[in-house]
């Protein structure tokens, strides 16, 4: 019953946050993710992170990037296939670079340095999708690159982290390649062959079961692929993605289903899953003053807009989209902190670092999308499309 209560609190004071954050004209995920600030160990110390609000939380990623998969038009994804292998790239490699580089500066081993580029390099799928439906532009050009950069980096992200691990607990690269041909084999799957097996099983679904049935089977297909994701190595993230991918054009036209399922998500899981991120960290005098978290945050910040910039800029019509999908590139989410998760547990890093990386996740988190939503409003103004 405690438990119960927590998650009820937790519920009212990450809505009514963001609902206040969002009428003052920013992204609600900042006042959910404030939310679990204030009432976990950081301030208040009233709820603490435990199994059950960790999967909810793991359930509210899960719709999240169903939904999200919904929401994007495959063609303008396609579209966007050049344009967003190219950001992503570049939003990869020059964040990797940056990390590594400030990791040897400062007098770290080759390993940490190499996961302070990899932890860098990761972009939050999460975050960025949350922030494009609050913009409404998600299926724009912009949101196409974002969503599709994203994924790139969090799939080359996953397989950088596989194969530090494997060196760092003297494995070997046998293990590794496993991953990458099943993740690849997943993947090219679920946008030919199962996109379609999926999409007609749901159609006979809909058309013969009641409005609850079809309302499951949506849930049994996102909830499956996210555990054959995990199960082949991938973060369940991008099997949920991939998922709503495949159910894109039966769904998104089905406003009965695709509105029941933004209620579950909106209303009750996606929220968890933000203010369970606030939730996640313990702030002390010693974290926030150790010399690495400015540099850190700073270098994540301009690593990914340059990245994102450069990448995006031969496909956009002007510098400000450009910047902005930079922008939108910055936040590291639940990726990230899975990522640090990995390699505290394998040694790679100290709990001190990771720490202070925590903090820096949830830095972008926090920031980036204000400036994502202050430069779609300039956008606007301005009078270019989004």
């Amino acid at each position: 019953m405690f438990v119960v209560l927590e998650i009820v609190i937790l519920l009212l004071v990450a809505k009514g946050a963001g609902e206040i954050v969002e009428r003052a004209g920013y992204p609600a995920l900042v006042g959910e993710i404030t939310a679990g600030l204030i009432l976990g160990p950081s301030l208040l110390g009233i709820i603490e992170p435990n199994e059950v609000i960790t999967a909810l939380s793991d359930l509210g990623l899960i719709v999240l990037l169903f939904l999200s998969g919904i929401d994007t038009d495959l063609k303008n994804l396609a579209s966007a296939e050049k344009a967003g292998t190219l950001t992503a790239l570049c939003g990869v490699i020059i964040p990797f670079a940056s990390g590594f580089g400030l990791g040897y500066l400062i007098g770290m081993d080759t390993i940490t340095s190499v996961f302070l580029g990899i932890a860098l390099a990761i972009t939050s799928i999460g975050i960025s999708v949350r922030a494009l439906v609050d913009e409404h532009a998600i299926s724009s050009p912009i949101g196409s690159i974002i969503i599709t950069s994203a994924v790139i980096d969090d799939l080359i992200g996953i397989l950088l982290l596989a194969t530090l691990s494997a060196f760092a607990l003297g494995g070997g690269l046998a293990s590794v390649a496993g991953t990458a041909i099943l993740a690849l084999l997943f993947l090219i799957f679920m946008v030919t062959g199962g996109r379609r097996i999926l999409g007609r099983w749901y159609a006979t679904v809909r058309r013969h079961a009641s409005h609850e049935t079809a309302y499951s089977a949506s849930l049994i297909i996102a909830f499956a692929s996210a555990a054959a994701s995990h199960i082949i190595g991938l973060h369940l993230a991008i099997g949920a993605f991939f998922a709503g991918l495949a159910l894109s054009d039966r769904i998104r036209p089905d406003r009965s289903i695709e509105g029941s399922l933004s209620d579950l998500g909106m209303g009750f899981l996606i929220t968890i899953f933000f203010a369970s991120i606030g939730l996640s960290l313990t702030l002390s005098v010693e974290t926030l003053l150790d010399p690495l978290l400015i540099p850190l945050v700073l270098v994540a910040f301009s690593g990914k807009i340059i990245g994102g910039y450069i990448g995006s800029r031969p496909f956009l019509p002007d510098n400000q989209s450009a910047l902005i999908v930079g922008i939108g590139l910055c936040p590291r989410g639940e990726v990230a902190l899975v990522v640090a998760s990995i390699a505290l547990s394998a040694g790679i890093i100290t709990a001190g670092l990771y720490t202070t990386v925590t903090i820096m996740v949830i830095a972008t988190v926090l920031i980036a999308p204000i400036f994502f939503r202050m430069g779609f409003k300039a956008l606007r103004r301005s009078g270019d499309a989004v």
